[in-house]
């Protein structure tokens, strides 16, 4: 009896200390609260740097904006009327000049990637799109740059040339049935297989079934959107790995596994040996022999794979659906691009299909993918980088070490001073004018595929395909979009996507 007394009142005194710490740490979380809005307001250097108010003191207001899905609209907007350096959170910022660029994302710069990146794989591993440390990244790099050289890259002709033939025939059904496609959709499905036929000598055939193969697309975009908004939290993605692990055992990428395992099996037998030819392999049998000749671990085989795939063929679909709205919104632009086609065709400089190394002769295609990818760049976010130790003076001011900063693509290429009076119209022509603002300053702002160390290792892949498949449907059909006049559905998740629906009808 008295034991029992005795253990009600100790634990009743626990209890009652335990009580007593709440008042204390709830304090101390209002304090740090209080001391941060206070110290931005009226302490911190940077307290001028312009902004929304909320994004002063919490994170909120970037994840709502990102959430509503038009980012990459409100930050062009927010530098136009605040100028070249404005605050989306308490410790970030977005910048617009040329200078700033330069030193954010210079080669061989000291601004290393921000938390933002964790998301995108592992918490426990990194990858080459979110590993931070710059040394790592190069020398991850450096073990399979080769393989993404353009002179590289020419040796895929042939696997893009078969899956545009795909390509061409499914338009050509649907021109038959008089069916309304969403073409974005489409063009998805058409850089989905691509990457597969030059990545494992398989494409995922969702041209042909018209959807998404193992939910291949959808395990992207699913990724895609969590990484953009947990990126603006990172210190949740540990945990959130780790519930997720318990609360379901299914892999979303079990298909792409699959499809690897039997590839690497495959690379083994001796069939496979007899029957190889080194002009034309994919990715896995060049990364499976880096692995015997040069000892590329298996985990860098997978992340080129991972990379290929996961990215490489997002950012191409949303380019190629973007390029066919903005032709087939111009007629006077797809007027002059046919007529370079047909001059080349009956002159005998140009082939069918074209070929990569004819389509750098064809000075209008050119500057229409680039003029698709300045007005429409596949990532809507900013690319966050972390101020070096000692601080650095960006937009006139001094920026202390730990702050993140970036710039957007889209920010730099609706830039007046350099594009001219008119950055919201898409006028391929700027690309070929000498006068006004010089090339050189033009390609300086352009940031389509990124700059510096971090630039899209993919870059050469994406341009292959869009200098191939664009000359073959213009060159054959017409679109009749389902609501003309009506702009298209943009939806900003990190990448860009759009969505509008139309009719494929023969070349008038």
């Amino acid at each position: 009896m008295i034991a029992t007394i005795l253990e009600k009142i100790t634990s009743s005194n626990r209890e009652a200390r335990q009580l007593g710490l709440l008042p204390i740490v709830f304090g101390c979380v209002a304090f740090a609260i209080a001391y941060q809005i206070l110290y931005t307001f009226f302490l911190s250097p940077l307290r001028s740097v312009p902004g929304p108010l909320f994004a002063r003191f919490t994170r909120l207001w970037e994840l709502y904006i990102l959430h509503k899905g038009h980012f990459h609209r409100d930050i062009v907007r927010m530098h136009e009327e605040q100028g070249p350096v404005v605050r989306i959170a308490p410790n970030k910022y977005s910048f617009s000049e040329a200078d700033d660029l330069k030193k954010i994302y210079a080669f061989g710069g000291k601004f290393p990637k921000s938390e933002f990146y964790d998301p995108q794989g592992n918490p426990f591993r990194k990858n080459i799109f979110n590993v931070r440390d710059m040394t790592d990244h190069a020398d991850r790099r450096r073990k399979y740059a080769s393989l993404y050289s353009m002179s590289t890259m020419v040796a895929y002709e042939d696997a893009v040339d078969r899956m545009t033939a795909v390509c061409i025939r499914k338009m050509q059904q649907f021109l038959s049935e008089e069916r309304s496609i969403s073409l974005p959709q489409f063009m998805q499905y058409y850089a989905f297989d691509v990457i597969g036929e030059i990545s494992v000598d398989d494409n995922f055939g969702m041209m042909e079934k018209e959807g998404d193969t193992g939910d291949l697309i959808k395990s992207v975009h699913a990724g895609i959107r969590y990484h953009a908004r947990v990126g603006l939290i990172p210190e949740t993605h540990p945990w959130l790995v780790r519930i997720g692990g318990l609360l379901t055992s299914r892999n979303p990428f079990a298909f792409l596994d699959e499809v690897f395992a039997k590839k690497i099996a495959l690379h083994s037998t001796e069939e496979f040996k007899r029957k190889r030819n080194p002009r034309a392999e994919p990715f896995i049998t060049k990364l499976l022999d880096m692995e015997e000749t040069k000892n590329l671990p298996r985990i860098l085989s997978i992340d080129c794979m991972g990379a290929n795939i996961g990215a490489g063929s997002d950012t191409t679909g949303i380019s190629l659906g973007a390029a066919f709205y903005f032709l087939y919104t111009h007629q006077d632009k797809l007027a002059k691009l046919r007529e370079e086609i047909d001059l080349g065709q009956a002159s005998g400089q140009i082939s069918d299909p074209v070929t990569f190394q004819e389509s750098q002769s064809m000075p209008y295609l050119q500057a229409v993918i680039k003029e698709t990818l300045r007005l429409h760049p596949a990532v809507g976010y900013i690319l966050p980088r972390i101020v070096p130790q000692g601080g650095v003076y960006l937009a006139g001011r001094h920026f202390p070490e730990g702050t993140e900063v970036g710039v957007s693509a889209w920010v730099l290429h609706y830039d007046r001073k350099t594009f001219g009076p008119d950055p919201y119209t898409y006028r391929p022509e700027r690309w070929l004018e000498s006068d006004g603002s010089s090339k050189e300053e033009k390609e300086t702002m352009f940031f389509a595929f990124g700059g510096g160390a971090r630039t899209c290792i993919g870059k050469n892949i994406s341009l292959l395909e869009m200098c191939k498949v664009i000359p073959q449907i213009v060159r054959r059909f017409d679109l009749e979009f389902d609501r003309p006049g009506e702009q298209w559905v943009e939806d900003c998740a990190w990448f860009v996507f759009t969505e509008y629906k139309c009719r494929i009808r023969d070349r008038r």
